[in-house]
């Protein structure tokens, strides 16, 4: 377990990017760094993020094709250090011109013929079925039972979706971080290895790839294979891919998936570049040699950044253009915002304010479905996932809890290892033809199954918490287990639509059933029904909603009670005798049933009916 000095260590890293730069010294690709500019604010007083003193990022004109090009582009004030994404034509440039700053730099530059973009290089920092894992029980994100303050049901649903698949070594999932540890028992068996360096000689790129002895991934730090081991990425690794049902630790959320190390996480953009790179080269070799060389890389994790930056100025540009192209090759980029309660919508972040549609933005709630210290944005964080106390394997062999965002992301990323592997033909086919069309297709099946969350739905895109099993139910061809059939709800006196949602199982044996309703008028008369069938919405005389339900409605009468102060109505349903009719009626696996909450609402002085959303739910 980590003491809680290093948890409270993994917040303070994300919130402080201009302090984490003891990661700079580690980039050697090119010499030791010199200096770290740290410029003011900008005119509308906010802070403008770090960047490195005498080299700066160039994107050339596909026109600059050679060496001599490039030179002549940049004249004698510039020499190319290294290239940094040969399919993006980008290159780290040293400036040699005496004396010359680098806005001055990026000033001429962008006027010169044969370059797209230049950029200064930024400094970027980490951001912080029921399987038999013993630690399983403490990881809330993917089952929550509630207890302990917790509330039941805040979770992804990840056993439901285990029922469909639980991930497939065909898809892998890059985590770019501060390194992993490669021997840990609970991340070894689903490590990937490149085979040919595996079993080559040493120094000697054995496949042909670029990379001298990547055998488990690079570092982008050294610009090498001999991969350092952290315990960010530790913990980021398992939380994503961890072996399941071992009998050992923690379960992944793509249990079965493997996983490829790739350092890079924190120092300056032009390490980014460099890791992001190589994840995209091993992608094009998986495509361009079905599959025989490299590796299906679907999805990459970047729990790192840089806070309050502008990702819409032209001195962030590489890094939407990174995820455009590794987009075009159906990668997905799962990224992480800040750790602290800012609206990136406004005040910007880098990369969850960048533009590029293969981009997942992902804040962090708790074990309550409550987002406290993490940032937002309606327009910018596509949805959250569980990132307060999360347990995960720890550098060393061990296993610990950590906060962050850094945690949620690869909650998300898990995710679409996992629906890679369950999804149904439509989609692989799909994914062969046209494999940027088929990471689009996913992204909006994670997005379109949220677990809506009331707090979130004027601060993510989605307005919801991740639910991998109804988005695996979806892109599976399988219609969900819990269904909305009846909304949106009319608006009651409080302005809103109160809506119905599900807690704890829905699989009959466990009899673990409960409904909530949310929404409502503060203490207003509440009561739950049931049916076996359902009715196109009928305004009932008296009332100003609809009700949905038709045939023998039950009435739940121990469910009769006042809405909370917060606007919430609760209820355990006992499968094995629902009211219908004139008895009671056991459900049974395989059948469907509805359900609604009616309620008293105060409209013009006058208590009147209204309803919530209607639910169709299939019992397991």
């Amino acid at each position: 377990m980590l003491t809680p000095t290093l948890l409270l260590a993994c917040v303070a890293l994300a919130q402080e990017p201009t302090d984490r730069s003891s990661a700079a010294a580690r980039w050697s690709a090119e010499g030791a760094v010199e200096a770290i500019v740290r410029p003011g604010p900008d005119r509308l007083g906010r802070p403008r993020a770090p960047y490195a003193a005498g080299r700066v990022l160039v994107r050339f004109d596909a026109g600059v094709e050679d060496a001599d090009a490039r030179a002549t582009a940049l004249g004698g004030d510039y020499r190319v250090a290294r290239r940094l994404v040969e399919r993006l034509d980008l290159y780290l440039v040293e400036i040699i011109a005496p004396r010359r700053s680098v806005e001055a730099a990026l000033d001429d530059l962008r006027a010169r013929a044969g370059v797209i973009h230049a950029t200064p290089d930024h400094v970027v920092a980490l951001r912080d079925t029921f399987p038999d894992d013993p630690v399983f029980p403490q990881q809330y994100g993917k089952h929550n039972t509630g207890g302990g303050g917790a509330l039941a049901d805040a979770d992804m649903d990840a056993p439901a979706a285990w029922d469909l698949g639980t991930g497939s070594a065909d898809f892998v999932i890059g985590v770019v971080d501060s390194g992993t540890d490669l021997d840990h028992p609970d991340l070894v068996g689903n490590r990937w290895e490149n085979a040919a360096e595996v079993g080559g000689a040493p120094g000697v790129d054995d496949d042909g790839n670029g990379y001298v002895d990547d055998r488990f991934g690079w570092d982008a730090y050294e610009d090498d294979g001999g991969l350092p081991e952290g315990n960010h990425g530790t913990h980021v690794t398992g939380i994503a891919a961890a072996v399941g049902d071992n009998g050992v630790g923690v379960a992944g959320v793509s249990w079965g998936s493997r996983w490829v190390s790739i350092a890079g996480s924190s120092g300056f953009t032009s390490t980014v570049m460099l890791a992001y790179g190589y994840a995209l080269d091993l992608k094009d070799d998986w495509l361009a040699s079905g599959g025989a060389e490299g590796a299906n890389i679907v999805v990459v994790n970047s729990s790192f950044g840089v806070d309050f930056a502008d990702c819409t100025s032209p001195n962030f540009a590489p890094w939407n253009d990174m995820y455009d192209l590794m987009g075009q090759s159906g990668i997905l980029s799962v990224a992480a915002t800040m750790n602290n309660t800012s609206d990136v919508d406004v005040v910007g972040d880098v990369p969850t304010g960048c533009s590029s549609p293969y981009l997942i933005t992902v804040t962090a709630t708790d074990d309550r479905d409550e987002r406290t210290f993490s940032a937002f944005g309606r327009t910018t964080i596509d949805l959250a996932a569980a990132g307060d106390g999360v347990t995960s394997t720890a550098l060393g062999g061990g296993y610990g809890e950590l906060t962050g965002t850094s945690m949620a992301a690869p909650q998300v990323s898990g995710a679409v290892a996992l629906l890679h592997s369950v999804a149904g033909a439509g989609f692989a086919a799909q994914r062969t033809s046209d494999p940027a069309a088929a990471a689009l297709t996913l992204k909006a099946a994670l997005l379109d199954h949220v677990d809506p969350i009331a707090q979130l739905s004027s601060e993510t895109v989605s307005g919801g918490r991740l639910n991998v099993a109804a988005a695996a139910a979806a892109l599976a061809g399988r219609p969900p287990a819990v269904e909305a059939y009846c909304s949106p709800a009319i608006a009651n006196s409080t302005g809103a639509g109160a809506a119905l949602e599900v807690l704890g199982e829905v699989a009959v044996a466990p009899n673990d059933f409960s409904l909530r309703a949310s929404a409502l008028p503060p203490g207003q008369t509440t009561l739950f029904l049931v049916s076996r069938d359902e009715l196109s919405p009928t305004m009932v005389p008296g009332s100003v909603g609809n009700l949905c339900l038709g045939g023998d409605v039950g009435r739940i009468l121990a469910s009769l009670q006042s809405a909370t102060a917060a606007g919430t109505a609760q209820t355990a349903v006992d499968l094995t005798g629902v009211p219908q009719g004139a008895g009671l009626t056991p459900i049974a696996a395989g059948e469907t049933w509805r359900f609604q909450a009616w309620y008293r609402d105060v409209v013009l002085i006058q208590p009147v009916s209204n309803f919530t959303d209607a639910l169709r739910v299939r019992f397991e």
